[in-house]
């Protein structure tokens, strides 16, 4: 797949990644998710809520809670819990009031429960409690696999081993490794895609690669992003 970039030339300030003539070039090891947040930013803005379209108070005078907020973040919008990468294509601005209360829901989930939010009539309860229940088995779905969680045109089904990773394990492995292993015990498949560049780096998920590795996964699903070039060799 192809990844979301702007539509000119632009240099990061401190010259750990550039765009140039449509390929985004990463220079630093382990740079990759600064770089889609900075790059998010960069493409969508960061005065404007994404999902409630609030515009970011710049005057300390502006209080209208209904038309402006105070703190911009980036949400995922298929959330991280089921995969969602770390990519332009999957984050837009959001203000911190609507990106908590989605929380782990698709956008099509969070403008429904936004239907229903805040009404306290016995209806509107009553639609709000069938929602999350139906929610909650959709959910579970996912996590087996049984309910697409990734769009399909993103994926690709790789061979691990002829993936180049840049990294090596220095320390015990952490409590997200471990955490996604419980996963894949549980529900029998890899719980994060791999994101790999043109030239076949590892840009994200070495926890994915390390479970592949230790669980003898031949192929894996991974994001090859045919417009990104890694060259962060160290020296």
């Amino acid at each position: 797949m192809k990844l979301i970039l702007p539509d000119y030339n632009y240099v990061f300030e401190d010259e750990i990644a550039e765009v140039k003539d449509g390929i985004l070039y990463v220079y630093k090891p382990g740079a990759f998710k600064e770089v889609m947040y900075r790059l998010t930013y960069l493409i969508y803005g960061k005065d404007e809520c994404y999902f409630c379209h609030r515009k970011l108070r710049t005057d300390i005078s502006e209080t209208d809670e209904s038309k402006y907020f105070s703190q911009i973040t980036l949400d995922h919008l298929v959330p991280q819990e089921f995969g969602g990468p770390t990519i332009s294509n999957n984050m837009r601005p959001a203000c911190s009031r609507c990106n908590n209360l989605k929380s782990n829901m698709y956008p099509d989930e969070f403008e429904e429960y936004c239907m229903y939010e805040g009404k306290k009539d016995k209806e509107f309860k009553n639609l709000r409690k069938n929602f999350k229940e139906k929610l909650q088995l959709k959910q579970e779905k996912r996590r087996y696999g049984q309910l697409e969680s990734i769009p399909k045109e993103w994926v690709s089904d790789e061979l691990f081993r002829t993936i180049y990773v840049n990294f090596w394990i220095s320390e015990p492995l952490g409590v997200e490794y471990f955490k996604q292993e419980k996963f894949y015990k549980k529900y029998k498949r890899l719980p994060k895609l791999a994101i790999v560049s043109q030239n076949r780096f590892l840009l994200d998920g070495f926890n994915t690669i390390l479970l592949a590795k230790y669980n003898f996964c031949e192929r894996i699903n991974v994001i090859v992003l045919e417009n990104v070039y890694y060259s962060g060799f160290p020296e």
